[in-house]
């Protein structure tokens, strides 16, 4: 694990202890707030899990995702007979297991990390199921950039990554 990602790893960790013991101490009032900083808690969780629980390739997709997000960026969807056109991310989590949850607009994706191998190209990622059988492909409005990219390397040796564009090679090649 790199240095910045213990550092976030440990705050994530700090944030979600002093937030489960807020949350004892409410733990028998009853209202909608208390219901809220359940939520709130989960989603720590699931943001811990992005360090913990999933490959390298699962994780680059995920920072890709999140940076749609927050740049207003949109993401279009094939998977088997499901076609959704671009809109926005509504959300992304990580749930036990390296299951990833992706909600684009009202259209909801789920893979387990382990299961998929990767493909990368500069605008779009493929996942194609271990047995060949499934695949989801992930078209991105905005493509990946090379300061995404240097940030993970590793993805160049993960067995579960079986093509990377050579354009977005070249970037990581740059920071080896």
């Amino acid at each position: 694990m790199r240095e910045e990602d213990s550092l976030l790893l440990e705050c994530l960790e700090d944030v979600y202890h002093d937030f489960e013991k807020a949350l004892k101490k409410v733990q028998k009032v009853r209202s909608v707030h208390v219901q809220k900083f359940e939520r709130l808690l989960e989603e720590l969780l699931s943001e811990r899990r992005v360090f913990e629980d999933i490959s390298i390739p699962a994780r680059l997709i995920i920072e890709q995702l999140l940076e749609l997000q927050f740049k207003v960026g949109q993401v279009a969807l094939e998977a088997e007979y499901l076609r959704q056109p671009f809109v926005g991310v509504e959300s992304v989590k990580i749930e036990e297991f390296g299951i990833i949850r992706l909600k684009l607009g009202d259209v909801e994706v789920k893979w387990r990390d382990g299961n998929y191998s990767y493909y990368f190209y500069p605008d779009k990622v493929e996942l194609r199921a271990t047995d060949e059988k499934s695949s989801i492909k992930l078209f991105f409005s905005i493509p990946f950039n090379q300061q995404i990219m240097e940030r993970f390397p590793e993805i160049l040796k993960s067995p579960n990554v079986v093509y990377v564009h050579p354009q977005l090679e070249a970037w990581i090649r740059e920071v080896l």
